[in-house]
Order: structure tokens, then sequence, then C-alpha cells
């Protein structure tokens, strides 16, 4: 028996030929060989059943960042015509992808989490549910089941990049789809722009047409890289759960910090559905200062933590989501997120934990 390459090739082609007519044009069905990597290709179709099986899916695509992700997920289920229900408490992307782009083809309603199954019980059959757990900043956490039990004919998407599939199955959930950044934990690495979108096979089937159409290729080198991360996927949050646990815990008792959000903390607003649907607390935590200068002077002070605005990488990085990932709202848009002026995003990375606390310790003492 010939060797075989332990990692999947990098099949950089464009084009694909073939012997004949009829082969080519048999190619151009989706599920046939490869015709144009902008329809599909080796490299990038072989990491794609790697993610269907990770978030339990009938198939999984690949497109070029979280973003166009959400984007091509929403668009398909929106494609029936019709309203989009979107929890209120969702990254500041989502926000302005909903209000400048979907608001202009569909109906938009928002919910808090809170009052989410209420609003999902009042909706037409064929309406959209757009939902994120955890939530981006403050971790809080959907309840599926309910949703589901609530608006039986809706489509029900969820954004689970906070979780990884280690932590967080939706689909097992009640969800129709799932949506992941792979920027974030999936690759982990800091090196890629990637998005999955994962589902049942018919659904599946719109979202290729449509990615196919608009074009959000993701090039082969990334998804090779993407793999590579996938492999240690299950070591690294394994330890950032550890880690960042170890960290809430320990934050939740310094006299600087007015409040920790973190799955793993008894005190957690959702902590029955934490229990029963989370497998993993998580690498992502928040902390709440007392005002915007006291969040940026810890911003300023840590040496360990990197300041950036991505998260679920191998590098501990800090943000202030008001500041960064939700400026794009205002006041009152970023409360109801949950993006409050004194909010701290901390995603830790696989450094050691007691490093991690020494340094942001070191910059809570500091506050004056």
């Amino acid at each position: 028996m010939p060797s075989r390459p332990v990692l999947p090739p990098i099949v950089h082609a464009s084009t694909f030929a073939f012997d004949s007519m009829d082969e080519m044009a048999d190619a151009t069905r989706d599920g046939g060989a490869p015709l144009y990597s902008r329809w599909s290709n080796p490299t990038v179709d072989a990491v794609e059943r790697r993610l269907a099986a990770l978030d339990g899916a009938e198939r999984a695509l690949l497109v070029g960042s979280g973003m166009a992700a959400l984007h091509l997920a929403l668009w398909a289920a929106l494609e029936g015509g019709g309203p989009l229900l979107v929890q209120e408490e969702v990254y500041g992307g989502t926000h302005e992808l909903v209000s400048r782009v979907l608001s202009r083809v569909a109906v938009v309603h928002r919910a808090p989490l809170d009052g989410l199954v209420a609003a999902a019980a009042a909706l037409p059959p064929g309406a959209v549910i757009h939902t994120e757990a955890p939530t981006n900043p403050t971790l809080r956490l959907p309840d599926l089941r309910a949703l589901r039990a609530a608006a039986p004919a809706a489509f029900l998407v969820c954004d689970a990049t906070m979780a990884t599939p280690v932590n967080y199955r939706p689909l097992a959930l009640g969800a129709d789809a799932v949506v992941h950044a792979a920027t974030k934990g999936l690759g982990g690495h800091h090196d890629l722009l990637a998005g999955v979108v994962a589902g049942r096979a018919d659904f599946m089937a719109r979202a290729w047409a449509l990615r196919k159409t608009f074009g959000p290729t993701l090039d082969p080198a990334a998804a090779a890289r993407l793999d590579r991360g996938l492999a240690t996927l299950e070591l690294r949050v394994a330890h950032q759960n550890a880690s960042a646990t170890q960290l809430a815990a320990a934050l939740a008792g310094h006299p600087r910090v007015r409040a920790v959000h973190h799955p793993s903390l008894p005190g957690h607003p959702d902590a029955a559905l934490v229990a029963r649907d989370l497998r993993g607390p998580g690498g992502v935590l928040s902390i709440e200062l007392e005002s915007a200068a006291a969040a940026a002077a810890v911003v300023d002070r840590v040496r360990c933590f990197e300041r950036g605005a991505s998260f679920g990488g191998v590098s501990a990085l800090i943000t202030h989501p008001a500041g960064v990932t939700h400026r794009g709202l205002d006041a009152a848009a970023q409360e109801r997120a949950g993006a409050r002026p004194g909010l701290l995003r901390l995603s830790v990375g696989v450094e050691p934990a007691e490093l991690l606390w020494a340094d942001l310790r070191h910059a809570l003492d500091g506050l004056r």
C-alpha cells in the first residue's frame, strides 16, 4: 500500500482539468468533482468534513472570515422571507451586519436574552432567530431548547464562536445552523481569518449556492493552517477552561473589581443552563471596573496580556469592548449588549494562569 500524507495536501489550483466534456459538466453540481476553487477545493473540503464532525453536523462550509460566515448563514436562512429576531447581547459586528445590511431585506426584531423566548413565541412561521452562546462580552447563555419549543417553525442560528464545539454543541440543543469565527479558538494561533457554517444538508446546499455566488472563498493555505489548529483544539481549550476558571475566582476577590463574568462562577445568572448545556466554561471572561478611565489604565498597565481585539488563541489578549469591538454602537445599544464603559474582556492563552493573575493583580493594584 502506498504511503499517504499525515496532513491534507495544500491544493493551490484555482482551476481543475477533466478528461471529457461529460466529466466537466458533472462537476458543476454541488458535491461534484472540483471544478473551480470558488466552488470547492480538495484541501478546503477535507477541513470542512472535519469541522462538520466536530459540530455533529451533516455538512460544514468554510468562508473567509467569521463575519462572512454569519452573513452567509443568515442570508440563506432569510431566503424564505420571514422576519429576523436578534438577541441584543451579541458581538458589535453582528449588530452592524443586522442594522446596515440585513435590515434592508428583512423585518428585524431585537430582544434581550431574558426576553428572547417570549419574543420567539410571538414569531410567525418561517422566522429566523439569531443567538450567540456564550454572549460577547458578558458570557450569558441562551436557552436553545426553550427557544426551539417556543418557535418550532422558526430557523434557529447560533454563533458559538466563544465556546468552540469542545464546550458547546448548539445543533444537539435544537439549533438549525451553527456559526463560528474560526479565526478565534478553532484556528487558535492568531494567523488566519476564516469562518464556518454548519448544519443540515438541505440548508447547507442553499448556503453552498450562495457561497458560490457571493464568492467569500477561503484560501487553501488558510484551511491547512486551520486544520493544524484543530489538531490541538481539545488540548488548548482544556487548558483555557482551567486557566480562566482560576482567574475568574481570583479576580472576584479583588477590591477594585466590581463584577466578574464567567460561566464557572457560582453566581452566574444562567447557572442552570451552564450545568445542563455547557461542557466547559471557556477561556474568555470579563471584569467590570468603576469607570472607562480605570479600564483604560488596566489595559495600559498589563505586560503579559497583549492588547488586541480577538480571543481564543494561544496568547492572552485584553480589550475594551465599548471602545473597540462594540464602538460602532451608541451608548444605549452598548449598555443593552453588555459593553459597559468599565468592562474589560480577557482571553487567556496557553500561559500559566499564575503568570496572568500576577499581571492583572499588578495592573489592578496600581489603580488610584
